[in-house]
């Protein structure tokens, strides 16, 4: 039950309901450890945190005793200014999703979506390391995805988004990595003309998700048995694009394995535990009633 030496874990965004990682980490903290994730001694839960309220919430976590934060959607940016220090990560991106208490009282500031989308393409056998790489998007998702694969060694990258200026900004930034890079709109004849050379197509839009479910960014006859297609969106955890690429023979990676090492990374650094992404995703699968 819980205790006073119970150690907490939370993640703050606004909106937060919809959130499964309250959900899916006590899980993980349950098979570890104990019965309930609360005997295992951590418990993940979840805040809604307005944008005028980010301040005070995290001074706040931080005078309770919080292991830290987790931090989505409109927080990212914002929390970086919060920090009393970022880890290299967080530097590169300018955003944090995860906040470490640390036992010193310093506040430390992470960027772990790029790690964890490295981790959940590794895991199906796909390599960022000299691919030829294709993203859809210009925002932050894009952006983080950019950077990270230039790091992890990508032969080049193609931007493609319906505003080329939005998406030149990234490049220009992974350009500054050593890494070539283009960028063209995103329409069906630039992915006619990009696939062909691409290695690996990855979707951060939103296109997909609700209410957009039967829609693909990507028209089909652009796909091909050669690619790797990895899309950001989990709920649907199956998306038009994903569906449309196994017919054409490629590989898939659905979105949930960037959630479920999100959380792997928060456990690895704030409590210093290692999570099993199995039982996450089982857990995921059910809570998505997949």
């Amino acid at each position: 039950m819980l205790s006073s030496r119970t150690r907490v874990l939370a993640i703050i965004g606004d909106p937060i309901e919809h959130s499964l990682t309250p959900r899916i980490q006590n899980a993980a903290w349950r098979a570890l450890n104990g019965d309930t994730a609360e005997e295992a001694g951590f418990v993940n839960v979840a805040f809604r945190v307005s944008s005028t309220a980010l301040a005070g919430a995290v001074h706040g976590a931080r005078a309770l005793g919080l292991l830290g934060l987790m931090v989505t959607i409109p927080h990212k940016e914002a929390a970086v200014a919060l920090c009393d220090e970022l880890d290299e990560s967080a530097r590169l991106m300018g955003a944090c999703n995860l906040l470490h208490f640390r036992a010193d009282g310093k506040t430390i500031g992470y960027s772990t979506d790029g790690w964890a989308a490295v981790k959940s393409l590794a895991e199906e056998g796909v390599s960022v390391r000299d691919a030829r790489v294709t993203i859809l998007g210009g925002g932050g998702a894009a952006r983080s995805l950019a950077l990270t694969f230039a790091r992890e060694g990508a032969s080049h990258i193609v931007l493609l988004n319906r505003t080329v200026e939005r998406a030149q900004s990234v490049a220009d930034e992974v350009l500054l990595l050593g890494i070539e890079t283009r960028v063209l709109p995103l329409n069906d004849d630039s992915l006619r003309q990009t696939l062909p050379n691409t290695d690996l197509l990855v979707n951060a839009t939103s296109v997909g998700m609700h209410p957009r479910e039967d829609e693909s960014p990507v028209p089909p006859d652009a796909l091909h048995s050669r690619l790797a297609v990895y899309d950001i969106v989990y709920n649907p955890l199956q998306t038009r694009l994903l569906r449309d690429a196994r017919t054409a023979g490629a590989k898939t990676v659905d979105g949930l394995g960037m959630l479920i090492y999100t959380n792997v990374r928060a456990a690895q650094i704030c409590a210093g535990h290692e999570l099993s992404a199995s039982v996450m995703r089982e857990e995921a699968l059910r809570a998505l009633r997949v």
